[in-house]
């Protein structure tokens, strides 16, 4: 090899250029951004649309169907979903991971300008907005203090947001509470006995309460702006605002009711408890990263910038951080940089153990920092981020990098202590016959890592940083050892003195292990036939622990954090629904687990406002300091939850990756024709899966049982008298359901101003019999005589998927339940149950998981293909390749029986260990193979090449696969914050290099000797000529 020789020759410049490498990795190292994941931008955009006291089913036919329609002829859109609530409309466009997100928002944008005339005059203008998935809150602070909820989310609105804005690395800050508004409350009694309509009040109101320019005058010498000043000071000032005038008195806002400084409707309440015991109400903040910032970073700054701001607080407020994402983010990266030093450690010792020789340890051990290091520069200049998937690669490339130093250090110290050759002479030797195995096993594991870069999808776009980092690491790896290893060798590579009794006895062991296996290997090759069989029975076994290992998407992390989504009768109001989200936080308490949670009475998990409904998001001490894990302790408050009547609840983790927007392991939709068969339909798949073992929390989106009251007008009547449909819609709204009606400006701030019944007035259906109506002729009449009242019931959500109705089914899974065994159990139940006309398909994590298996395979197989082409072209054989490549199904067997034995699942991280296990075990036989071709080279027959060649080569590839192993076995034994998604990569990876080690050792003899046989037929002993092609260039007819 050339380099090396260079290297030897010029020792100064192979270590200039190595101590460069490092320098800007350590550089790009400390300007890299902190996160948990990659940064991946995720191309869908929302269209956001209100419209005040409109039922879900008007919302869906009259917003969100005109929508959805003009979005027709935008390229690259992959789903539109949407849900119509009551007075919202809320459409989601997802992109192919293509659609640049910026374009794609202005195209949605034109398309709705478009039709944007056809939605209802009095809906508001659709919010098109960016939907940036990464980036949600980290931190969470709760505000509050003895002020009422309105002052405190007022004062974190206009003095805390701004302060946290201005920080490094802040994108956004979220802000929940109560908002003040100016209130009007009317009383429908006196608007009768004044003869007065709330039409005529609103009108009123907006033309008296104004502030409009009116132009300027100019003189020759002064400019005056005129500014017409109408607007009342203050909220009391409403009270005195003149209405109309009756018998020559004056009808003022006070005489109907009464205007006050106030807040918006009661819809939800936000609460927090510091330590169980203090439950106060408070204003919600939430910190949200900009895309890309480093967020350990971010949250320094934040909890700095807290400090700060309690110091300027008015007194009775306070401000205390609830939850911060990035104290989990930090462990987990820093466990997993303990993992790397670990690991790089036990390597060493492993090297150490084998060679025996401090020098050479140290020598060989100098790869693992330097390529480590190294490859920060790489990470840098890519774009990429210090994450958990870039840290994981190189913690599971530490024992990889360490493998090329190996291989050239145990070949040189073989030369000079076993040949006994000088130094110098050993070094380029070694490196000379070493260096063809060395740049062969790095390649062909280059070949395995682009594929897994390469895959489509979201899981694509997540391992891209993790398969480029082990393909950065092992890059250096190989540079490093065709460089300062042979310098270093070939000028400090002595004898070290007498051996300690350890390496003594682990000498003697392998000298009986080598004479064990050169027998070994013998017998072997006389007996091919049985060896035959073994291998086929141990393919078998591997089979057999593949049909009981689990498939799941990912493994749950204890995170420390769990959600609970409480759901009652949809007729509860919000005061009964706060009464039920109480009694779970009485259960929470009583868990000693619990560091502090957050509770919202009357809202969903998307925060859209929903009385039946609350959530409480707990927060657990961390993992080292309880017992009980996270899903335990969810199992615990799930069956204290069943205790409460009519009430259901989901407790769910936090979804990180892949699992949507709720984060349940089952996200099942169901689309038809219409919403009465697909209530009938998926209560009979919800009752179903309730009686499978380990699906718990089963709930469904739509529900069509919400209480309403139906106002149908008697047109005859009313057109008699007057009364348009309009003027009674406006009516019963306005009063009813509230109207604003102005805008208040107060401290350079503006609020809105509400006009509502008193809510003595709205209690009961019956309540809007009492509504008077002012008609044309300026006469009062009662609504009760120009309609008919009904009640009934309706649903609260109308969900669509790509423009069908939908109805999205979301379950859990116990402890044991893998998603794997719950969607073979439902795909089953669907197969009877479904009839023609109606779908289903998986969402989610349940689709993640389809993906997941498609685009691993497809790397699979390509690193499979690509690995025997590389193969082929360094040994310029398309047949002897075929020996090496037997390795890969032997590492399944080791893999897959390690996964079971532990515990562990087929999931995301293990099928990538298997990936990666397509180029590892080829390390050994490429070492096997290219020895057995120099010494037949040398002239030795094949049985004898075999023998010799195995016998030289056990204690490099015992090394090697040691070492690899070692550094893995941290990350396998599954300890620490977050270990639980990476534990299964590593399981993967040790069990597969073990089987592959200890059966390639055999098999690979047996099929090159076989595959020589094979040559020797005429036509490929024609293709082939019987001509072995060194790495020198030079060409050799064995026979």
């Amino acid at each position: 090899m050339f380099l090396p020789e260079v290297c030897i020759r010029r020792p100064v410049t192979a270590t200039v250029i190595v101590l460069l490498f490092v320098i800007f990795g350590i550089i790009g190292m400390r300007r890299l951004g902190i996160l948990l994941f990659p940064d991946v931008d995720f191309p869908v955009v929302s269209v956001s649309t209100t419209w005040l006291n409109a039922r879900p089913e008007e919302v869906d036919n009259n917003v969100t169907d005109e929508l959805e329609d003009s979005m027709g002829g935008i390229e690259g859109i992959k789903h539109i979903s949407s849900e119509s609530y009551q007075g919202l409309s809320r459409v989601m466009i997802e992109f192919e991971l293509f659609k640049d997100v910026d374009v794609a928002s202005e195209e949605v944008r034109d398309k709705v300008f478009r039709v944007i005339n056809n939605l209802p005059e009095d809906s508001e203008s659709p919010l098109i907005e960016k939907i940036d998935i990464n980036a949600n809150p980290v931190i969470w602070m709760a505000f509050f203090g003895q002020r009422s909820i309105e002052e405190l989310t007022d004062y974190a609105d206009k003095t805390v947001k701004p302060l946290f804005q201005k920080l490094k690395g802040v994108g956004d800050v979220w802000i929940y509470g109560q908002k003040r508004k100016v209130r009007i409350w009317i009383n429908r009694d006196r608007l009768a006995r004044y003869n007065l309509g709330v039409d005529e009040v609103i009108r009123v109101i907006k033309a008296q309460h104004i502030e409009v320019p009116g132009g300027k005058v100019e003189s020759s010498s002064k400019e005056f702006l005129i500014r017409t000043m109408g607007e009342f000071p203050t909220e009391d000032a409403f009270n005195e605002l003149i209405v109309a005038y009756r018998e020559g008195n004056a009808i003022r806002i006070r005489d109907l009711g009464y205007a006050e400084a106030g807040r918006e409707d009661f819809t939800s309440e936000t609460r927090y408890s510091a330590d169980k015991k203090l439950v106060t109400k408070a204003a919600a903040i939430g910190i949200a990263p900009r895309s890309g910032a480093n967020e350990v970073a971010m949250a320094r700054l934040v909890k700095k910038e807290v400090e700060n701001i309690r110091k300027i607080l008015p007194p009775g407020m306070f401000l205390e951080i609830a939850s911060d994402d990035t104290d989990f983010i930090e462990s987990s990266i820093k466990e997993v940089k303990f993992q790397l030093i670990l690991g790089g450690i036990a390597a060493a010792l492993v090297v150490l153990l084998f060679l025996q020789n401090i020098r050479t340890t140290i020598f060989t051990s100098i790869a693992i920092p330097t390529s480590i290091i190294s490859t920060f520069a790489a990470i840098y200049a890519f774009g990429f981020t210090i994450n958990n998937l870039t840290m994981l690669a190189l913690v599971t490339a530490v024992g990889l990098v360490i493998d090329d130093s190996i291989i050239m250090e145990e070949n040189i110290y073989r030369h000079r202590f076993e040949l006994n050759k000088p130094a110098m002479q050993a070094a380029l030797d070694g490196s000379r016959e070493i260096g063809f195995a060395v740049v062969a096993s790095t390649l062909t594991l280059a070949g395995v890592f682009l594929p897994v870069a390469f895959m489509g999808g979201l899981i694509g776009r997540f391992f891209k940083e993790f398969a480029l980092t082990m393909a950065f690491a092992v890059g250096w790896s190989m540079f490093v050892a065709l460089t300062i290893e042979p310098m270093l060798a070939s000028r400090f590579l002595k004898p070290g003195g007498e051996k300690w009794l350890l390496f003594r006895t682990f000498d003697a062991l392998m000298g009986s292990l080598r004479a064990l296996y050169r027998q070994g290997i013998t017998w072997a090759l006389d007996h091919r036939h049985v060896v035959n069989l073994l291998i086929v029975l141990a393919l078998i076994g591997g089979g057999i622990f593949l049909k009981f290992i689990g498939k799941e998407f990912v493994t749950p992390e204890d995170k420390s954090q769990f959600l609970v989504s409480i759901e009652n009768p949809l007729s509860y109001s919000i005061y009964k629904t706060d009464g039920v989200v109480r009694q779970v936080e009485k259960f929470i308490q009583e868990m000693p687990e619990v560091k502090n949670y957050w509770v919202i009475s009357g809202a969903s998990g998307s925060f859209v406002p929903e009385a039946s409904k609350g959530l409480v998001y707990v927060n657990l001490v961390p993992k080292n300091e309880r017992k009980k894990s996270q899903l335990e302790l969810m199992g615990e408050i799930r069956e204290k939850i069943k205790t409460i009547p009519d009430t259901t609840a989901l407790v769910s983790e936090l979804s990180l990756v892949g699992g949507g927007t709720r984060g349940e392991e089952i996200q099942l939709v169901i689309q038809g024709p219409n919403l009465q068969g697909l209530d009938t339909y998926t209560r009979e798949i919800m009752g179903r899966m309730a009686r499978f073992p380990g699906i718990v929390d089963i709930d469904r989106s739509l529900e069509l049982e919400k209480p309403e009251v139906r106002v149908k007008i008697n047109r005859d009547k009313a057109a008699d008298l007057g009364v348009d449909a309009r003027t009674i819609a406006d009516t019963v709204g306005a009063l009813i359901g509230g109207v604003d009606v102005a805008e208040f400006k107060s401290g350079g701030e503006s609020y809105d101003v509400r006009l509502r019944l008193v809510d003595k007035e709205r209690i009961l259906p019956t309540d809007l019999d009492q509504i008077w109506l002012h008609t044309q002729k300026g006469e009062t009449i009662n609504l009760a005589s120009l309609v008919t009242i009904e009640t009934g019931v309706g649903p609260s959500l109308i969900s669509r998927l790509d423009r069908q109705r939908a109805v999205f089914i979301f379950a859990n899974l116990e402890k044991g339940k893998t998603l794997g065994e719950a969607k073979q159990e439902i795909n089953k139940m669907m197969k009877e149950l479904l009839p023609e006309g109606y779908t289903y398909k998986y969402m989610g994590r349940s689709e993640a998981f389809e993906e997941t298996i498609y685009y691993i395979a497809f790397a699979f197989v390509l690193a499979t293909i690509l690995t025997y082409m590389i193969l082929s072209a360094q040994f310029e054989s398309f047949v002897f390749p075929l020996s090496i490549m037997m390795g890969i199904p032997l590492s399944f067997i080791g893999a897959f029986g390690l996964l079971f034995i532990t515990g562990n699942t087929l999931n995301l991280f293990s099928m990538i260990g298997l990936v990666l296990l397509v180029g590892l075990p080829a390390k050994n036989g490429i070492l096997l193979v290219d020895r057995t071709n120099q010494m037949r080279k040398e002239g030795l027959p094949l049985k004898e090449a075999i023998v010799e060649a195995a016998g030289m080569r056990l204690r490099p590839i015992l090394m090697t696969a040691v070492s690899t192993m070692a550094g893995v076995i941290p990350v396998a034994l599954g300890i620490g914050i977050g270990s639980e998604s990476r534990q299964p990569i590593g399981v993967a990876i040790a069990g597969g290099i073990l089987s592959s080690t200890v059966l390639t050792l055999v098999v690979v003899p047996v099929i090159y000797s076989y595959l020589d046989q094979f040559t020797q037929i005429s036509i490929f002993s024609k293709i082939k000529s019987r001509v072995w092609v060194q790495p020198d260039g030079r060409n050799e007819n064995p026979s």
